[in-house]
């Protein structure tokens, strides 16, 4: 597991540093492919090992409750290319707990999750009077999942699949960085 890790830390420090555009896509490529062959708990441990001070002080802006890897890996590239710190959760339950533990600026949910509807997520999260209003965002496939989304209280939605440069400007407008 740790060369895996070691490596994608590597070429994150590489892209970190200033090169032009056309290495840069390169090297979120390789990042990209890399990421694809992890399993979650090193992609978990590789993102935690590249910004431990900002998540040990729970400066989260985004957590995302996605079970799919490629998709969790994708997510992760893109919104760390544009410093967006990221948690990643894969089930309801854990999602929940990061949410109570990190109070994100934005919520990116997957509606079919392995323990449950990722619209639960929202109700329970909408009920909660202790947090801050943030908006929810539905991961989605479906149009009509879409209209669920709605419904349930979602702030948007976004289709999978996306193209990288239209979902960086949605997530930046509901962030409030674009």
């Amino acid at each position: 597991m740790s060369e895996r890790v070691d490596s994608y830390l590597s070429l994150l420090k590489r892209r970190s540093d200033d090169r032009p555009d056309s290495s840069r896509t390169r090297l979120d490529v390789d990042l990209a492919a890399l990421a694809l062959t992890m399993d979650p708990n090193e992609i978990r441990h590789a993102w935690d090992g590249s910004m431990p001070n900002q998540i040990a002080q729970g400066e989260i802006d985004v957590v995302l409750v996605e079970d799919d890897r490629s998709m969790v890996a994708l997510v992760t590239t893109v919104l760390k290319n544009d410093n967006i710190n990221l948690m990643a959760a894969d089930t309801c339950r854990t999602a929940l707990s990061a949410l109570r533990e990190s109070r994100p600026r934005l919520l990116l949910v997957d509606l079919g999750l392995p323990d449950g509807d990722g619209l639960d997520i929202v109700r329970s999260v909408r009920e909660w009077r202790d947090v801050r209003r943030m908006p929810i965002v539905a991961l989605t496939s479906s149009a009509e999942k879409a209209g669920a989304a709605w419904k349930a209280g979602m702030d948007g939605f976004i289709t999978k699949p996306f193209e990288v440069a239209v979902f960086r400007k949605m997530v930046g407008s509901w962030l409030g960085t674009a």
